[in-house]
Order: structure tokens, then C-alpha cells, then sequence
């Protein structure tokens, strides 16, 4: 039988690339220290630019994909993470769920929905950010899992 994760939506807006890191700065608004943030949106639809928009306002540098690596590291305090392809036993036989149990933010491009029940039954602090393409801007929904 499937888990029912609930969600509480935090935050829905639409903006513009020039306007993304306001998003960024107001979805950090709502996040813990800790947590694990799925990026839901299809190729293209901006998911390296916003965590990029996070590291730049966490003054961390300037975030690249993870696409071929499939982590990148910003000081102690960003994961970012491009499970593209990758299905959830492969995440697990190469320890990557282990990472994500480390101290600071875990952005994660393409989660399998088998591991985000497993992060909520586990207890983490669990949020998803969509993000929509709605002609020249994306619309970004931020939700708390399971609040």
C-alpha cells in the first residue's frame, strides 16, 4: 500500500529569470537549516537556476549542474543533487541517501517518488518546489510535506 504524505502549500508565485532570485529569497524564508527540497519541473524549466539563486544568496558561490557529477557540494551548508534516470536503487547502492542525512540543504533535481516516502517516513524535513513554464516566467509552488 502506498504512504498519503500530506502537504501544506507555503508559497505560489510566478516570476520572470531577472526576478528568480526573490523567489530564492523567500522560499529561504520558509526553510529549516535542515532539509531535503525535491525540484519538480520538466527539462529546462529552471531547476539549476533557482538552486544556483539560493547558493548566490547564501553568498556561496555560483551553483552548476550536477547532471553528469551527481552531487555538487557549496561550503557545509548546500547539496544539490541530479537524479535524472537514476531509480532508487541505484540512489542507494551508491550511498547517496546517506548524504542526504548530513547537516544543510539537500536540493534533489528528478527524486523517485520511492525515495521521497522514504525521507518522509524517515522524518526528515521535507519540502517540494514546483516549477511550471508559463511563457516567458515559471510559476514556483513551495510545499511543506507532511506539516
Amino acid at each position: 500500500m502506498k504512504s498519503q504524505i500530506n502537504s501544506k502549500t507555503l508559497l505560489e508565485e510566478s516570476a520572470n529569470l531577472e526576478q528568480v532570485s526573490d523567489i530564492a529569497n523567500k522560499i529561504l524564508s520558509y526553510l529549516p537549516e535542515n532539509a531535503v527540497i525535491a525540484l519538480n519541473g520538466d527539462l529546462a524549466a529552471g531547476k539549476t537556476t533557482l538552486v544556483s539563486s539560493f547558493v548566490n544568496s547564501l553568498q556561496l558561490g555560483s551553483a552548476t549542474s550536477p547532471t553528469f557529477s551527481l552531487q555538487q557540494v557549496y561550503s557545509d551548508k548546500v547539496f544539490h543533487y541530479d537524479f535524472y534516470r537514476l531509480e532508487y536503487a541505484e540512489i542507494a547502492n551508491l550511498g547517496l541517501i546517506d548524504e542526504l542525512e548530513k547537516d544543510g540543504l539537500h536540493f534533489v533535481e528528478w527524486a523517485p517518488v520511492e525515495l521521497v516516502e522514504l525521507l518522509n517516513s524517515a522524518g526528515f524535513n521535507l519540502f517540494t518546489i514546483d516549477i511550471d513554464k508559463e511563457n516567458s516566467s515559471r510559476k514556483y509552488i513551495l510545499r511543506a510535506l507532511n506539516a
